[in-house]
């Protein structure tokens, strides 16, 4: 109990510490911290280090990574010499005083490649104006994820996405976070990543009335529901499904305003 506490306590003051900002990253990738690490100018009393671990990437639609809850300065880049199929992940560590960097665990789930890190560690570090001015123990300062140029493999840390998106949201996987979400205001910026998804893939979403249904009900006021109705009818597939779909949702004097906004007549 007392190891997990002080990794936790670890973790949480090397994110405080080394926060990521805005700006686009060298790779025209995710966004990199503003107080990045110079790694080129890291003391020797540091131990900087580099190491690569090899990625088998063939078939794959997404690598979702967690390594001890790194978040500070992670990218995606993409090389022409890297061969189709193949791609790495480039580690960057520092440490003094000894440190424990555990294992990285490579597991694949269908089209996924999963890497989650386990054993014990350690990070105690600051970090001023791009150098390190105190560190206890070892920690990770910069991961890169490098893939062959032109792969369309969507690349996650810690649940966030960190590349370009190639494939949307998939309609179980938002159907599911909508009746997850407790309030209206929860779900709203729900259905914008579901859209959006789409629109950044070139790609129109379709759903059944029957699944529309769910979600409008799914809203508490009535003019939420007529927003949600109003921003994913036109996914619809079987909209001679509409009208019912309506009187099974809305109260007797919310329907003429329900059809108007679908486009059916009252």
């Amino acid at each position: 109990m007392f190891q997990l506490l002080k990794i936790s306590i670890a973790l949480i003051l090397a994110s405080v510490v080394v926060s990521c900002g805005g700006a686009t990253d060298e790779h025209g990738n995710g966004f990199a911290p503003k107080n990045r690490l110079k790694w080129t100018s890291i003391p020797s009393e540091f131990n900087p280090r580099v190491e690569d671990v090899s990625l088998n990437t063939q078939n794959l639609e997404a690598i979702k990574m967690n390594i001890f809850g790194f978040i500070a300065d992670v990218e995606v880049a993409y090389s022409a010499d890297i061969p189709e199929g193949e791609g790495y992940l480039r580690l960057f560590t520092v440490s003094k005083n000894g440190g424990s960097f555990g294992r990285i665990d490579h597991r694949n789930s269908g089209n996924t490649l999963n890497l989650n890190s386990y054993g014990s560690y350690a990070c105690n570090i600051r970090i001023k104006d791009g150098a390190i001015t105190s560190l206890d123990g070892g920690c990770y300062v910069r991961m890169q994820v490098y893939l062959p140029k032109g792969a369309e493999i969507e690349v996650y840390n810690v649940g966030t996405l960190i590349s370009k998106r190639f494939q949307p949201m998939s309609l179980s996987d938002f159907l599911t976070a909508i009746d997850k979400a407790s309030f209206d205001s929860d779900k709203f910026p729900l259905i914008e990543d579901f859209l959006n998804s789409y629109v950044q893939t070139g790609k129109k979403p379709s759903m059944t009335c029957q699944q529309l249904g769910g979600v409008v009900k799914d809203f508490m006021r009535t003019e939420a529901k007529y927003t949600a109705l109003r921003k994913l009818h036109f996914a619809v597939t079987d909209r001679e499904n509409l009208s019912a779909m309506i009187d099974d949702v809305f109260s007797y004097y919310d329907r003429p305003k329900a059809r108007t906004i679908v486009g059916l007549p009252n």
